[in-house]
């Protein structure tokens, strides 16, 4: 299917709908390298599994170039795009910010782009990291040692999706729990250091 020309009235997305991911998105596999990966500094900026973080963050900072690659367009990633890390528990999406340049997703990393018409990337993201994806990738995930979700399993994930609206509202909430979160963490932690000073300070007393 040609995403890029599926209408929202062909979807009936005027309301809460269920649709397959593909429907919405094109998914590409991650480039494959098939020697070893040479660094360099004036190489290709490349995102592997581990710069994908359990909580579904890309790890900017920690991205490496590589050098003596030939990927093709559908191996690169840009601002908007969403990068899911397909093989080992958790399996986590993550939004690519905007960025300066193009980014290389390398295999079994997978692509996955949107038609921003139909679904948000942050509203996309959440429902793969949250209970729904959970629960599918639970039942479809496969491999007994280090568990995999292939590209036509996550093409087949079921997406309810709301009005854009309604999806931008679900990504602003979840955005403003995860700041009230790591606000309590930080006056959480700021108490325990006051605490173990004024202990301190009373044992160094006796």
């Amino acid at each position: 299917m040609d995403f890029e020309n599926v209408s929202k009235n062909a979807l009936g997305l005027s309301k809460s709908h269920t649709v397959s991911l593909r429907d919405v998105a094109q998914l590409s596999v991650g480039y494959p390298f098939r020697n070893t990966c040479v660094p360099g500094e004036s190489g290709t900026l490349a995102c592997f599994l581990r710069d994908v973080d359990d909580s579904g963050e890309l790890k900017l900072q920690n991205l490496k170039r590589v050098e003596n690659v030939n990927p093709n367009d559908s191996h690169f990633a840009a601002g908007g795009d969403l990068i899911f890390r397909s093989r080992g528990t958790p399996f986590m999406a993550a939004v690519v910010p905007e960025i300066t340049e193009k980014l290389l997703v390398v295999a079994p990393m997978i692509r996955i782009r949107l038609n921003r018409e139909l679904v948000s990337p942050e509203y996309l993201a959440w429902y793969i990291n949250g209970a729904y994806g959970a629960a599918y990738f639970k039942e479809f995930a496969t491999g007994s040692g280090i568990p995999l979700v292939s590209k036509g399993v996550l093409e087949q994930m079921p997406i309810k999706l709301p009005s854009l609206n309604a999806q931008q509202a679900i990504a602003d909430l979840v955005k403003l729990g995860r700041k009230e979160h790591e606000i309590m963490a930080e006056i959480v932690k700021q108490k325990n250091l006051i605490l173990e000073t004024e202990i301190s300070k009373y044992l160094e007393s006796l």
